[in-house]
């Protein structure tokens, strides 16, 4: 059985983002098994011997977007089954070829993750584990990292797609700004009394000790803009702006503003050196993309699998 997918395949790229929630959505399926939704038990795929039911896939689906099924539509649940069944070719694979996941890859999965995620004692837990939606989640990974390991990106590749892609190198004009934020129209203009004529490290020690922006204890530093980054009242003033000089009082929303034009970046084009790293990140993904869609074909005619689309709550469009 073969199926058609829509666009580049981006199942690498969600995997691990699935995987960081999937333990959640685990517990969350755990705490709500005496209220299964009707034909949650039917099964909506076989790869092999493993039959696989929606509520597998409502898990997957609460994984990737914290969201189940219920209430969405096959816009959205027909590219998440498509990677479902990715997953499920790719884990029947790994366990042919005798993948384990160790207690090494399990700490590398938690030092992945974002802070306060899991407990120490769920920590605990997932180390003890050998089984589970989540141990299968991170078989299926570590196979389909193992496809791409070997895959590199040449020198004469980043330059050829340099030459070939100049629109996407071209940094327009950007300015660094720094800002002090004010509670009343008061406070400001006395503020921009003492900043209108002070040094940079005048408006530096100004922003630190007065500012209520969250940039004050940087000395105000907000960053490098382009234009149309900021709204339009402050995007128009900073672009104005002389180096060096602050603007006039500025009201918004959050308080009134007095900005200051660190550095002006003219318009200029990213030289290959500095474009270099991310050219060979873009290129190396979109070999990785390329090589897994390939494998995953090659998988969909060695294994003996199955889709049952009649057991799905929506739409669902394949080709035999």
């Amino acid at each position: 059985m073969t199926r058609i997918r829509a666009g580049a395949l981006i199942f690498l790229a969600v995997m691990f983002a699935a995987a960081c929630r999937s333990e959640d959505s685990r517990r969350q399926a755990s705490s709500s098994a005496g209220e299964a939704e009707p034909g949650s038990e039917r099964i909506v795929l076989r790869v092999a011997d493993s039959a696989y039911q929606l509520k597998d896939f409502d898990q997957y689906v609460r994984a990737a977007i914290d969201s189940g099924v219920k209430g969405l539509d096959g816009s959205t649940l027909g590219p998440l089954f498509d990677e479902f069944i990715d997953q499920k070719l790719l884990l029947q694979a790994a366990q042919e070829q005798g993948i384990t996941i160790s207690s090494a890859d399990k700490t590398d999965y938690l030092a992945r993750l974002e802070e306060g995620t899991l407990s120490a004692e769920e920590k605990a837990s997932l180390l003890a584990s050998d089984s589970g939606p989540l141990i299968d989640q991170l078989k299926a990974e570590k196979y389909a990292r193992g496809i791409v390991r070997n895959l590199t990106v040449e020198e004469s590749e980043v330059r050829d797609y340099y030459e070939r892609n100049q629109k996407e190198f071209v940094l327009p004009e950007r300015v660094a700004v720094s800002q002090v934020l004010l509670r009343t129209e008061q406070e400001a203009v006395e503020a921009w009394e003492k900043l209108r004529s002070a040094s940079e490290d005048g408006f530096r020690e100004l922003a630190r000790s007065e500012s209520v922006g969250p940039e004050a204890a940087a000395g105000g530093e907000m960053g490098v803009f382009q234009r149309g980054q900021l709204p339009p009242e402050m995007d128009e003033a900073v672009f104005l702006l002389p180096e060096g000089e602050v603007s006039p009082v500025i009201e918004s929303s959050y308080g009134f503003h007095i900005f200051r034009v660190d550095k002006k970046f003219p318009a200029e084009t990213k030289s290959l050196e500095d474009a270099a790293a991310s050219i060979k990140i873009k290129l190396l993904d979109l070999k990785s993309q390329a090589a897994v869609a390939r494998h995953l074909q090659e998988l969909e005619g060695r294994f003996d699998w199955a889709i049952f689309p009649e057991n799905l709550p929506f739409l669902y469009n394949r080709t035999k």
